[in-house]
């Protein structure tokens, strides 16, 4: 039987993952990525270094998912945000890695630089006339769509007696895209 590294590092990613989102990086153990991944501590080491650099791959991996799900056109803003908050909320690690993210490790690598240096000049050239830089405009539309993880368990009990169904997810969906479109229509630069 020969050991397939393609599909070992595979397993590893998908179980860091999933450490890092529910543990973030200081309360996650490499033990417990190496038992899910069904692989041993020293291939961990071996593919990806020490926790933080297999952290940093797993977020630069997680980017790249995004790359490839995410409509790549700006020029319709509230679509984008509605594919936003879809593809975070089908799997919510994805926000939670992402908070740990901005939480644990602040300073950017490299690989995020580069992505939203090649993002801005397509959302400024798609979005001529915003008084909103590209960056800010980026932001907004990146950040609203967390109302979902952001919304405490509690306050979503008390609005509707339960968590969130189906149709509340759908609302919300609507709200996040109607916010959007009336951010992006109030901050047209006027003639």
């Amino acid at each position: 039987m020969t050991n397939d590294s393609g599909a070992t590092k595979a397993r590893i990613l998908e179980a860091a993952y999933r450490e890092f989102a529910a543990y973030g990086l200081a309360g996650s153990r490499i033990d417990r990525i190496a038992e899910n991944a069904k692989a041993n501590k020293r291939a961990i080491y071996e593919y990806f270094g020490k926790k933080e650099d297999l952290f940093d791959h797993v977020v630069t991996e997680r980017l790249s998912v995004s790359l490839q799900t995410l409509p790549s056109s700006f020029e319709d803003l509230p679509q984008f945000a509605g594919a936003v908050f879809d593809y975070y909320a089908s799997d919510p690690d994805r926000v939670r890695l992402t908070l740990w993210r901005q939480l644990e490790r602040p300073t950017p690598i490299q690989v995020e630089l580069d992505y939203y240096q090649q993002r801005l000049p397509a959302l400024a050239a798609a979005q001529p006339g915003q008084s909103l830089s590209p960056a800010d405009l980026y932001a907004v539309i990146w950040t609203i769509h967390h109302v979902q993880a952001l919304t405490p368990l509690s306050l979503q009990i008390a609005d509707s007696g339960a968590p969130w169904s189906a149709e509340r997810w759908q609302q919300l969906r609507a709200a996040v895209v109607t916010a959007v479109s009336r951010i992006t229509q109030d901050h047209t630069s006027q003639p």
